[in-house]
């Protein structure tokens, strides 16, 4: 269904140690004992098999936030990995190890110790449905140990239908295949038996994760949702909804992401105020404001790219938005800034 939470660890329901379990169960219960091949179902967007948008960048491909999506998602399409720094400043760094990495996968470890109070600057490169990763940048030397970072899957798919044929302990030569196109799959399908149906938490618990971590993986599997719904192109679901429900023009939202990951996103302040002014008015409301982060004793959003800060919310009787970009200060300097006006008007 493309539901962004199945194996999240977000909610006790959709935890994936306890889903994998339940599954295991029905299976046995259904009196399963051997499995010549799992099929993983990916035709909902039968015709869109780009799992990510245009315009993210390289260098966060590979990381979790910049992590793909597809119909079948799982774990929110995530592992991490567990780093310590060396003894000494250009040591390189040990990987300590990983939690529920994805199969096949070799990390090629080209990190090194940094200084003492440069932190994790730490990227990790992985292309999709690539089989190596390469861990570059510096962690510096006062990070302690077992210092955790996320990595993105890249086949969301594989993942999850080989981490049920592992956990039934099915052969590794159980094959594993993807089903792309509805009439792909086999004949009899009308036969088939159902042994669990798993719904997903509330639309308005998946956007109150979404503004509170900055779960990317959310923004872009709710767009694409809406788009397959409404038959409208990606890119076009959030102008066109600004300009219908807003009366913004188009060019004001020019997205084409459903996170705002991409560089390539323009957006206005205006706009961004005009809509978080109008949706005051709307039933829902109070439960988008509970969704907003309470940053610095305010709620709002914020987003950060290199070298762009914004902040948007509310504050006293005031909508805001605030974007800086391509500033040459470093990141908490301009927040603390951006923070310094806003706290002018409480």
């Amino acid at each position: 269904s493309g539901d962004p939470t199945l194996g999240s660890p977000r909610w006790s329901e959709t935890n994936g140690d306890t889903i994998m379990e339940q599954w295991s169960i029905l299976i046995k219960q259904a009196g399963i004992k051997r499995c010549r091949g799992i099929v993983a179902d990916l035709s909902l967007w039968s015709d869109d098999t780009q799992s990510i948008p245009d315009g993210y960048p390289w260098g966060d491909i590979g990381n979790y936030y910049g992590t793909g999506n597809s119909a079948l998602n799982w774990r929110e399409n995530q592992f991490r990995l567990i780093l310590s720094p060396g003894n000494a400043v250009g040591d390189p760094i040990t990987l300590v190890g990983m939690d529920h990495p994805p199969p096949s996968l070799t990390v090629v470890n080209q990190a090194v110790t940094g200084p003492q109070g440069t932190g994790n600057r730490i990227n990790f490169y992985l292309a999709l449905d690539g089989t190596h990763g390469y861990l570059r940048g510096s962690l510096s030397i006062d990070s302690g140990k077992n210092v955790s970072i996320g990595g993105a899957v890249p086949n969301s798919a594989l993942y999850i239908t080989n981490e049920l044929r592992q956990r039934m302990l099915w052969p590794s030569d159980t094959s594993i295949s993807f089903m792309h196109k509805m009439e792909m799959f086999i004949s009899g399908s009308s036969d088939r038996t159902t042994l669990d149906v798993h719904h997903s938490p509330p639309v308005s618990d998946i956007i109150y994760w979404l503004e509170q971590a900055s779960i990317n993986l959310y923004g872009e599997l709710i767009v694409k949702t809406i788009a397959h719904a409404t038959n409208s192109s990606f890119d076009t679901v959030l102008p066109t909804y600004c300009q219908n429900e807003h009366g913004i023009e188009q060019t004001a939202v020019a997205t084409i992401d459903g996170s705002g990951l991409s560089p390539e996103d323009r957006v206005t302040t205006w706009a961004l105020a005009r809509v978080l002014f109008n949706v005051q008015r709307a039933s829902w409301f109070s439960i988008y404001q509970r969704a907003l982060p309470f940053i610095n004793e305010i709620r709002m959003k914020s987003g950060y790219i290199k070298n762009a800060y914004s902040y948007a919310g509310y504050v006293n009787k005031y909508v805001f938005s605030i974007i800086t970009n391509n500033f040459n200060s470093d990141k908490n300097t301009m927040r603390q800034k951006i923070w310094n006006l806003l706290d002018a008007l409480k």
